[in-house]
């Protein structure tokens, strides 16, 4: 597997040697802070570790999941932020530019909703999707932030009306908080399959979670390389990596 390299060779002209190792000692001692979870924030800092701590159970879940909603010919993923834009980096940077406009690739083709609360993008996306086999993957800590709440009602009614409320539930997977929140409440009187959003990981470090993994496995990708590459750069990066081998 290749591994990220940084290459700084090119600054050398105005960046000397002296100026990047000045920093040195405070970078080797950061970063066994943000290891150590010692510093501002640690509460935050479970993304560290993420990837050593996947587990083949979880992935598995992930997969299954994921083969449910591959039934659909289109998957909505609603979320805002950090909820959705790692997912969206992924699928854009492994997928085909123009591939709406590629026969079918054997995988739902992942649309978002729930970012923004512009009516003419719901009403078209609604109109879009009248014709269409589809599923939601809705993501939400709590459940009561406004663009993605709207999208998902909106959604979730359109869908129960075109399915009926039983088929609607097969298609809609809810990834929220692990016990409260509004999300959680609706998706547990529902009997949605639910992924939990870890309280020590934040949105924007998120795509190595549930948040990020079903989306992806949904799009087609290889999670399970993904993942590995994620494990080999943790290694790297670690708090005992040289501060001339650590990329970051």
């Amino acid at each position: 597997m290749e591994n990220m390299k940084l290459d700084i060779s090119k600054i050398s002209s105005f960046v000397s040697k002296e100026m990047l190792y000045a920093y040195k000692d405070e970078a080797v001692r950061c970063n066994k802070a943000l290891h150590a979870r010692t510093g501002r924030g640690n509460d935050f800092t479970g993304w560290v570790t993420l990837p050593s701590s996947l587990k083949d159970s979880f992935l598995a879940e992930i997969e299954q999941s994921a083969a449910r909603l591959k039934e659909c010919e289109v998957v909505v993923v609603v979320g805002i932020g950090g909820s959705y834009l790692g997912a969206r980096a992924v699928i854009e940077a492994l997928s085909h530019s123009f591939a709406s406009f590629l026969p079918s690739s054997g995988h739902p083709f992942v649309v978002f909703a729930g970012q923004n609360i512009n009516e003419d993008y719901m009403a078209e996306l609604i109109e879009w999707l009248d014709g269409k086999k589809y599923g939601i993957i809705v993501i939400s800590k709590s459940g009561t932030t406004t663009e993605p709440a709207i999208a998902f009602r909106i959604l979730k009614a359109h869908l129960e009306k075109k399915e009926g409320k039983n088929i609607a539930r097969q298609r809609i997977v809810a990834i929220t908080d692990a016990q409260r929140g509004a999300l959680r409440t609706m998706a547990t009187q529902e009997g949605y399959q639910t992924f939990v959003i870890p309280d020590d990981v934040g949105g924007r470090y998120s795509v190595l979670t549930p948040v990020g993994l079903l989306p992806i496995a949904v799009a087609g990708c290889q999670i399970r390389q993904f993942v590995k590459g994620m494990q080999e750069m943790e290694k790297i990066c670690g708090p005992d990596s040289s501060f001339e081998e650590n990329p970051a």
